[in-house]
């Protein structure tokens, strides 16, 4: 991996933590612009159905609520994101607060001094904001905490004013019904929301983990790829280099030396380049690869091995082959390796756009705990596959059987071509 994509992989991490806030701050701006709205709404239904009397004393109340509205927009916008929950939560329920006592004093008020007016009448109707306030804050306890309380000022409010408007108590219930049903809709979309905003944060937080878990694979991979060509090829060409001058010299049995050395070299370097990047895989496609592989391990390691692909057709190529193909080398590597086996059954399968890969043996088997021992001492096999399988979208799953080890893997295909006859 290059400096500068290294550089973008962690720039793209640390994003990630940020972008969890956005909901955050568009709840603030949702509030904001509500509020500007029962201001608006306030200022209209002053200006248009004004009071008899003590018009300007409704004003004065309106001015300290544009006050307040503005001293928490101030805040909100500078630190909200950087306070406390407790701290947040206390200034919500203050403003919350303001909220309703600003539009309940101007409808007593009106509604006390000017009997003849609708303008008590029309300033209950603001009542009906304070809900979706509430629920911008995406905090159903905030939601239920301001729900209540309002429902219980506005019937005061209208039971208050209803000596001096006349209206009925029938009028009253139904908008006190109408004002409850609102006000339990907010509490349930703060729920969908805030359940949306957690799914986010979870989301975030696996991405963040599975960005860093494939770094260090990558890197983990690199230094044993180093190390393999440094133990191996390069050890055999520091050889070749020593015996040059006896070769100049004309002994051939340095001659005889070199070009062995050079053998076992080219092999190493064969085997290395066909692991990363195998030809079969390229030439004949999965099934023809993973077919090879399991001839190749049957002679080489002395295995019963069962390949069925009856479930795979033909030729047929997928974005998945790569990281199911790596994924059957390693595991296989895995069974000679450690499992003390005598056979293995490798089942590849392709069904509804899913490719699925199964493997299992019957040797000693292995648990989770033994899987993260080994990763921590840099063995890293296990957590190379698991991290490319969860980065293509699949799942990965390795259980103990009786005897022996069972891996599945299931990785969801996006496309699907075969391959032209040769």
């Amino acid at each position: 991996m290059s400096e500068d994509h290294q550089r973008g992989v962690d720039l793209r991490a640390q994003q990630v933590v940020p972008d969890t806030q956005r909901p955050l701050w568009r709840g603030i701006l949702l509030q904001f612009g509500l509020r500007v709205v029962l201001i608006v709404f306030v200022v209209a239904t002053l200006l248009w159905t004004p009071p008899t009397r003590h018009h300007w004393i409704c004003m004065d109340v309106l001015a300290v609520y544009v006050v307040v509205i503005g001293c928490w927009s101030a805040w909100a916008l500078r630190s909200g994101a950087r306070t406390t929950i407790s701290t947040r939560t206390m200034v919500t329920l203050l403003v919350l607060t303001a909220d309703v006592t600003v539009v309940s004093v101007l409808s007593v008020l009106t509604g006390a001094t000017s009997p003849q007016a609708w303008t008590s009448d029309v300033m209950r109707n603001g009542f009906f904001l304070i809900p979706l306030i509430a629920a911008a804050q995406l905090e159903p306890i905030i939601s239920v905490a301001v729900a209540i309380p309002t429902l219980s000022v506005f019937t005061l409010t209208c039971w208050i004013s209803k000596s001096s408007n006349g209206e009925p108590w029938s009028s009253i219930w139904l908008s006190a019904f109408v004002l409850a049903g609102l006000a339990g809709g907010s509490v349930a979309l703060s729920l969908i929301q805030r359940s949306r905003v957690e799914m986010i944060a979870d989301l975030a937080r696996q991405r963040s983990e599975l960005l860093e878990e494939l770094l260090g694979v990558e890197r983990r991979e690199r230094q044993a790829i180093s190390e393999r060509l440094h133990d191996g090829a390069l050890q055999y060409v520091l050889v070749a280099r020593q015996d040059i001058e006896e070769v100049r010299d004309g002994s051939a049995v340095a001659a005889d030396r070199v070009a062995s050395a050079l053998v076992e070299c080219s092999g190493l370097l064969r085997d290395v380049v066909r692991e990363l990047h195998p030809d079969v895989l390229i030439r004949m496609g999965l099934k023809s690869a993973i077919s090879s592989l399991a001839e190749s391990l049957g002679s080489r390691a002395g295995l019963t091995v069962d390949f069925d692909a009856a479930g795979w057709p033909d030729g047929l190529r997928t974005e998945a082959d790569d990281v199911l193909y790596n994924a059957a080398r390693e595991a296989s590597t895995n069974v000679v390796k450690h499992a003390q086996a005598q056979n293995i059954w490798i089942e590849l399968r392709h069904h509804e756009g899913l490719a699925s890969l199964r493997i299992a043996d019957d040797g000693v088997g292995i648990s989770a705990a033994t899987i993260a021992r080994k990763a921590d001492e840099g063995h890293i096999g296990m957590a190379s596959m698991r991290a490319r399988v969860l980065a293509s979208g699949g799942q990965f799953d390795v259980r103990s059987t009786s005897p022996g080890t069972e891996l599945a893997i299931s990785i969801p295909l996006r496309t699907a071509r075969h391959l032209a006859a040769a």
